[in-house]
């Protein structure tokens, strides 16, 4: 069986709950259009948690995805597929990001067509069209954050559910301290030069950039004008590759966990 056979499994096996998910999200889409045309424009704030709820979704469909395994009895087949535990936990994985994304487009276009629609409907429209092109102009950096946010919250998952299938009485509580203890350090880690060496590259957003998008917004006020902007960077690309790279690590460690101390 082949890495795509085995994604294309993944994608099959939890292909109800994510049409199920799919279709409460064109639900709610129509229920917020309504509400903010025939009711109260405000409602539209209720797109703010449908999307949050994206930062735990990898976390929610990788450990559901797990406990399926050992709850049908399957995880003995599964762990006797012959191939290594890299290319079984990242077949899963990838079938989660893929339905991640999708998700997450889907909520973003429901906001954006929602924002486009209930301007109008706003009693001073200055507010509602600025928020509009903040989006337009910086939506990707959101999905980007939002969505690596999720792939940690799902390998932190992986491992503390491995962990509890390797050492069957206290393995979920050590995954849980080995967590903690690792967050710590990487937090540590993240204050020292060695890490903006390697995260300070590829600049994605500077300062001078996000403050004039707000500056064009305050016509005629000088005040605002005369604050000191420099173009120091705020947002690297350098930051998001290695965090995929932490991301892909843990995977790693989670395939040689698959290996050598899973047991069904």
């Amino acid at each position: 069986m082949s890495w795509l056979a085995l994604y294309m499994k993944e994608l099959r096996q939890t292909k109800t709950r994510f049409l199920i998910n799919i279709v409460f999200l064109i639900i709610l889409g129509i229920l917020f259009f309504v509400l903010t045309e025939r009711y109260n424009a405000f409602f539209i704030t209720l797109t703010v948690p449908l999307i949050l709820v994206h930062f735990v979704y990898m976390l929610v469909a990788m450990f559901d995805s797990l406990r399926l395994e050992w709850k049908q009895n399957t995880a003995v087949f599964w762990l006797n597929i012959p191939k290594s535990g890299w290319q079984l936990i990242t077949a899963k994985f990838s079938a989660a990001m893929t339905q991640l994304f999708i998700s997450l487009s889907l909520t973003f276009m429901i906001l954006y067509i929602l924002l486009q629609r209930t301007i109008l409907h706003f009693p001073d429209t200055q507010v509602p069209l600025f928020i509009l092109e903040q989006f337009q102009s910086f939506w990707w950096i959101l999905f980007s954050g939002l969505f690596i946010a999720s792939l940690q919250t799902g390998i932190v998952a992986t491992f503390i559910y491995l962990m509890a299938k390797s050492i069957r009485k206290w393995g979920w509580l050590l995954g849980i301290g080995i967590v903690f203890g690792s967050s710590w350090i990487w937090m540590k880690f993240q204050e020292t030069a060695v890490y903006r060496a390697i995260t300070e590259w590829g600049v994605v957003l500077n300062e001078e950039a996000f403050m004039n998008s707000f500056f064009v917004h305050f016509d005629g006020n000088e005040a605002m004008m005369d604050v000191d902007v420099t173009t120091d960077a705020i947002l690297y690309a350098g930051t998001a590759v290695v965090d995929i790279l932490v991301v892909a690590g843990v995977l790693f460690i989670c395939g040689w966990l698959i290996d050598k101390k899973v047991e069904a």
